[in-house]
């Protein structure tokens, strides 16, 4: 067995990234972890036939398991709360992936599945109980087609956005895929967990039209037509022939994903750059309501993502470039960089795909509406046409990028925001990521309810949000340096703070870090948490021994449902 990690990108400048994030040597030691209720010489047994399956470079231990604790951890010098797996294995292909599944049940260990672990901010690869062993299928990564006639992708868990990206380009395929701000995630992984990127396709779930999943006993299933041999709308339709199931293998621990479809958008003859900006702080609320509107009647098609002052700044700088005094930049300064700088309080940005001559229709509709209502404002509009299609690389910065779905790791060094340049520091970060009614009033409220939460735990509020049709996802994310002891403290008392908040408001959660997942679940109250119920009837059904991913998004089978909230810090 291995203690060394290998690369697991090919990209030298994402290779480097990932293990400036997962340090080689972590300044707290990985302490061995059997699995719970697990015997040593079983467990030691199991290792070896793990060993036997995907051979002795893909299965890790002790040293080598640095790739599979959150590196973001603010429990990291405790024991008793930090997350840590027992041994993390690595197959590379479904064969493997089938004795892996019949070995963990022989010796009922539990397994913590993911594709990449690049789901920073909630934890990343770390199970949410200590001692399962990591599943990483990042090499399984082929990409097993991309049609351009009907535009959807099919791929394993392995395959990254950089990779889906690159292939397309490599093989001339007109399509644009969809990516996140960071394209160093799994395309599966990003999209079971209902992430989003940008363009027309952005959110992610929604495209999905069908699965290929591996149940906890081995057996597998496929979704939708996917599930009739040889249909030749086995990835152009969602529908199916009685229950549809895909959604219960979205933030689940029901199966193991091995194949997904996911639709992507043509590669359109014309694209069009836009932005809106206000100065005032409230002119969220006009904002979001005319916006929200043209997003409801289809004026707007794509993703309009909105970002804060604060987090315009935090990606050109860190905070001693703007604020040299103590705590976080107050509001007096603010004001002055927006004049200094021109950026408005709120940025809305989207793009516009399609025919031309529809391009420029929808700009000018959106134009004479955000005039009309939101006089105080400025559009800008920047268009790209090309009858053959427009070439995505072409389009330059910042009017592309993940717009155009090329992936890249803009948005990665914002997480250095609070760490001065003249000490030694490791920059992690977090998120509180409530769903919240696409209402000016009640976004504008969030923010003046969650502001002083920020600062009275020394950081800004650094907000951006993505607005569906009916709802925005909002992102509250908050930067530390991990290797101070009081500012992983305030982080703990911040997230906390909005929580209370967001509960209050009934809103429910995007997503929950490992540490969280009982607390989030838990908001689902009705008839005596019928829902969790409901999911755990299943989860017991087709998962007897509980082997699956033990504890995710608060679904426990009954062999751990004793640990249900043990296993979460409290703070």
């Amino acid at each position: 067995m291995s203690t060394t990690i290998p690369d697991t990108y090919p990209d030298a400048d994402y290779e480097a990234a990932h293990q400036a994030t997962y340090e080689r040597k972590p300044r707290h030691p990985i302490k061995p972890v059997l699995p719970p209720g697990v015997r040593e010489a079983d467990f030691n047994k199991a290792v070896e036939e793990f060993i036997a399956v995907v051979g002795k470079d893909a299965v890790f231990i002790n040293e080598g398991l640095s790739d599979y604790i959150d590196p973001y951890d603010i429990h990291e010098a405790d024991e008793t709360k930090r997350k840590v797996p027992s041994a993390a294995v690595c197959p590379e292909n479904t064969e493997q992936l089938q004795k892996i599944l019949a070995i963990a049940n022989k010796y009922t260990i539990p397994l913590w599945t993911f594709s990449r672990g690049k789901n920073l901010g909630y934890g990343g690869p770390a199970p949410r109980v200590s001692g399962s062993v990591a599943l990483d299928l990042h090499r399984m990564n082929k990409i097993i087609e991309v049609d351009d006639e009907f535009h959807y992708a099919v791929v394993e868990p392995g395959v990254s956005f950089i990779q889906l990206y690159k292939y397309c380009v490599e093989n001339g395929k007109k399509v644009w895929p969809s990516t996140p701000s960071l394209g160093w995630g799994s395309v599966v992984g990003n999209t079971l967990d209902r992430g989003m990127g940008f363009g027309m396709n952005y959110a992610h779930h929604q495209c999905i039209a069908g699965l290929e999943v591996h149940l906890p006993d081995g057996d597998v299933v496929r979704t939708g037509q996917f599930g009739i041999t040889n249909s030749p709308s086995a990835f152009l339709s969602k529908f199916t022939y009685g229950p549809s199931v895909e959604g219960l293998f979205v933030q689940s621990n029901l199966g193991v994903v091995t194949k997904l479809s996911l639709w992507l958008t043509p590669q359109p003859q014309a694209y069009m750059a836009c932005t809106f900006s206000m100065p005032q702080y409230d002119d969220l609320e006009v904002m979001v309501d005319t916006f929200g509107e043209m997003k409801r009647n289809g004026t707007i098609q794509s993703c309009v993502w909105f970002t804060s002052l604060i987090e315009t700044l935090c990606i050109s700088g860190r905070r001693e470039d703007y604020w040299k005094g103590p705590g976080p930049v107050p509001d007096w300064r603010l004001e002055e960089l927006r004049e200094e700088t021109g950026f408005g309080h709120w940025y809305a940005r989207w793009g516009l795909y399609g025919p031309k001559r529809i391009v420029q229709a929808q700009f000018d509709e959106i134009k004479a509406v955000m005039e009309a209502k939101a006089p105080g404002g400025e559009i800008t509009g920047v268009l790209f046409a090309d009858d053959k299609g427009v070439d995505a690389a072409s389009v330059p910065s910042p009017h592309g990028e993940m717009f155009v779905g090329v992936p890249s790791l803009w948005s990665l060094p914002l997480i250095n925001w609070p760490i001065p340049k003249d000490r030694q520091g490791k920059a992690a970060h977090g998120d509180y990521a409530p769903v919240i009614p696409s209402s000016g009033k009640l976004l504008l409220e969030w923010m003046k309810v969650s502001k002083p939460i920020c600062e009275a735990n020394g950081a800004e509020l650094m907000a951006d949000f993505f607005m569906h049709e009916r709802h925005v996802v909002l992102m509250n994310m908050f930067t530390w340096d991990q290797t101070d002891p009081e500012q992983k403290e305030k982080m703990n008392k911040l997230y906390y703070g909005l929580y209370e908040e967001a509960k209050k408001r009934g809103y429910g959660m995007y997503r929950g870090h490992i540490n969280h997942m009982d607390l989030i679940a838990n908001m689902n109250d009705f008839n005596n948490h019928a829902y969790n119920r409901f999911v755990e009837r299943i989860k017991d059904a087709i998962d007897p021994k509980g082997i699956l991913a033990p504890g995710k998004q608060g679904i426990w089978p009954n062999r751990f449902r004793h640990l249900r909230d043990t296993q979460e810090p409290k703070f």
